[in-house]
């Protein structure tokens, strides 16, 4: 059965508690944690610490469970090692996967590619670090869980190039078809078999218009087929949870009230289209 969560990212610009109390109030059952509120950190790399214990607590008293986490902001370097803190406070929340992206192929983007040789060199630094938090999150029932943003994790294509060279059970895809849409410009109903059978969590965030277009609506009102989407994730067999993410169109300020109608209609919209496909939902 499928888990339905909702991040808190849209409450950004929010208190973390108003972000919690509005993705509960929207009808949800699971929620994603780790993005900031207001510019601060809400988990930070300590699994003991303060941030820990009160976003769990908050949860607690929502009556939400968490399933994913972001990676959060880490230094340029030791990469590792903070991605497996971030481990260690995934499981202290009692989440399932920490989401994240790849080695980026933009000094700015659009318009200014890396180099080929400053690409490759990160690549093979992610690809290195990946390794080791990978085998630390295989012992701790952890998904690491790469998804497009351009560079090495750009589309599907990419994705399934780059799992192999990982070579960890625990890492797995995410797919992100308003990313691919929105950094690649490119129809992600086509892309995303070439990853399906791979894919532990699907993004359900939608994208207007052509490449680099800042629009990104509530799902299944834009330009993303999520019937296409679904149908494709039911035949392959996929499981795991379906992620709303962004629902703030063009990036205009949204009231909280604002973005309570709105998640919930993003809700509303992608379980008709999960129950259309053939899903079961799991919303205990």
């Amino acid at each position: 059965m499928i888990k339905l969560v909702c991040l808190t990212l849209p409450y950004s610009n929010y208190p973390l508690e108003r972000g919690i109390e509005g993705v509960a109030r929207a009808g949800y059952s699971y929620v994603g944690l780790g993005w900031s509120h207001e510019g601060e950190d809400t988990l930070g790399f300590d699994p003991d610490g303060p941030l820990v214990h009160r976003t769990r607590t908050l949860c607690e008293k929502a009556g939400l469970t968490p399933v994913v986490i972001g990676l959060g902001s880490t230094p340029a370097r030791d990469n590792a090692h903070y991605l497996m803190r971030r481990i260690d406070v995934c499981r202290a929340l009692g989440a399932e996967a920490i989401q994240l992206g790849g080695a980026g192929g933009y000094r700015r983007f659009p318009d200014e590619p890396l180099a080929p040789e400053v690409f490759q060199a990160a690549h093979e630094a992610y690809i290195a670090d990946m390794k080791e938090a990978g085998t630390y999150a295989q012992e701790r029932d952890i998904i690491l869980a790469p998804k497009p943003h351009t560079g090495n994790t750009a589309t599907a294509k990419h994705l399934a190039r780059l799992l192999p060279e990982i070579d960890r059970p625990s890492v797995r895809a995410c797919y992100d078809p308003g990313n691919v849409h929105f950094y690649e410009g490119i129809s992600p109903e086509d892309d995303f078999p070439h990853i399906a059978d791979q894919t532990c969590k699907i993004i359900a965030k939608d994208h207007i218009g052509p490449r680099a277009e800042n629009n990104f609506p509530i799902p299944g009102e834009g330009d993303v087929d999520f019937e296409r989407i679904f149908a494709t994730a039911f035949e392959a067999g996929f499981d795991g949870p379906v992620v709303i993410e962004r629902v703030n169109g063009t990036g205009g300020a949204f009231t909280a009230e604002e973005i309570d109608i709105r998640i919930q209609h993003a809700r509303e919209n992608v379980i008709d289209l999960l129950n259309s496909a053939g899903f079961a939902l799991d919303e205990t």
